[in-house]
């Protein structure tokens, strides 16, 4: 059985390790100078969620009506920079200011090795925790949307339950520097410390909101029962099985990116560590990016899988819930101003165990943004969101399956 400090220890360790190496680096030709980024976010939040998930509630939204206003939207520092000629680091933590367990935390910590290139070939691998390639619109820094202050519902949900604590690489062939004038990517990765992945979507179903989790952090669990902690932590190793994601991109540079990926955790779902238990989760990503001019970008992406848990004879679990969301978000920048319209569509239904937990939802959301560049480092957001549908799960605690949310939010920005 693997401990919660056997947990802790070898990830802690893992993740010191690539944290140590970081003030010593050298700036390096491939890696560029040695960049130090802290970004304020303060905002300012009106909504009608009755109670948020983060508040151990159904509502979608990151805030609800008894924690609206003035708020923390987030405080991060981003490192990233050469420790050789061929090494780098990449270092980000965080805080929320929202009672998680670490009031400060890391989302990701990671090494990249960039060999020298002997032809048109190119070869990247990535070693520690960090988001796999599967978000078009996760762009800035941080892992922050670069169109919205919320992103889409599923890159939502990659920055709650999911990160890559393991080994990545991919290689390129750079066409785009013939007159082929495309590249081509295959990306593979083997990783861990993920078996809990599928726990959000199956309790809560998709939400929309810009709060990412914590590598020693979580959430507040939903329906806990006397064996289970009131707090989820997804990245946990419970079963030994390490998981593994298979992908490909081809790219127009600064034109057009296609993207698709295969994600299999192998969880085994009768799995538990005393606290959490392991889920099966698999699912295909697909997304596209184009870039027109130089001012308006249009993304699309969809994710459909399942995820399931619990004994079965099959192995595939006794509970068992399918997922599937798509957006389409298109984006302008005038000058100082960028305006964001995007559409989510969130459907969430249970296959198995309907008699034990019967999960079931069916949305969509609609979100609105203005942006305005200061300069100088400062940014005006301002976001009205709206996810109205049916969502089931809302019944086992006494409230109306249908429900509408409503979210309008103004954040201050400043970056150094």
């Amino acid at each position: 059985m693997i401990t919660e400090g056997t947990r802790c220890g070898g990830l802690c360790r893992a993740l010191f390790l690539v944290a140590l190496g970081c003030p010593v680096a050298v700036p390096a030709a491939d890696w560029g100078e040695q960049s130090l980024e802290v970004q304020v976010d303060v905002r300012y939040a009106s909504t009608d969620v009755e109670r948020s998930f983060t508040q151990g509630g159904l509502g979608l939204g990151r805030f609800d009506e008894d924690h609206d206003g003035p708020q923390l939207g987030r405080l991060s520092l981003e490192y990233r920079g050469a420790l050789t000629e061929t090494l780098g680091a990449h270092v980000t933590a965080d805080t929320y200011a929202d009672h998680d367990k670490n009031p400060i935390d890391l989302t990701e910590a990671f090494l990249e090795w960039r060999p020298y290139p002997s032809s048109a070939w190119r070869w990247r691998t990535k070693l520690g925790a960090f988001y796999p390639p599967i978000s078009l619109e996760n762009r800035d820094t941080g892992w922050r949307s670069s169109y919205s202050l919320s992103p889409g519902a599923i890159n939502t949900w990659l920055g709650e339950e999911l990160r890559t604590i393991g080994a990545e690489s991919s290689f390129t062939w750079l066409g785009s520097r013939t007159d082929k004038g495309v590249d081509l990517s295959l990306i593979g990765a083997l990783y861990g410390w993920n078996d809990p992945l599928g726990v959000e979507i199956f309790e809560r179903g998709w939400a929309i909101h810009d709060r990412q989790t914590g590598l020693f952090g979580g959430l507040p669990k939903i329906f806990a029962d006397s064996t289970s902690r009131h707090q989820v932590e997804f990245f946990h190793e419970i079963d030994n099985r390490p998981g593994y994601y298979l992908g490909a991109q081809a790219s127009w540079p600064e034109r057009l990116v296609l993207r698709v990926l295969h994600y299999d955790n192998r969880g085994d779902p009768r799995a538990s560590n005393g606290y959490e238990k392991a889920w099966l989760t698999r699912f295909d990503s697909a997304g596209l990016r184009f870039e027109w001019q130089p001012d308006w970008t249009l993304i699309a992406q969809w994710m459909n899988g399942d995820t399931a848990v619990g004994a079965s004879a099959d192995g595939l679990g006794f509970l068992r819930t399918a997922f599937e969301s798509y957006f389409g978000l298109v984006s302008g920048v005038f000058g100082p101003h960028r305006l964001t319209v995007r559409y989510d569509r969130l459907t969430t239904n249970t296959l198995r165990g309907e008699a034990y937990f019967d999960g079931y939802q069916d949305a969509n959301g609609w979100t609105f943004g203005y942006g305005f560049d200061f300069g100088n480092g400062w940014q005006l957001w301002i976001e009205g969101l709206q996810v109205k549908g049916e969502l089931e799960q809302r019944s086992l605690l006494g409230l109306d399956p249908d429900f509408r949310e409503r979210t309008l939010q103004c954040a201050f920005r400043f970056r150094y």
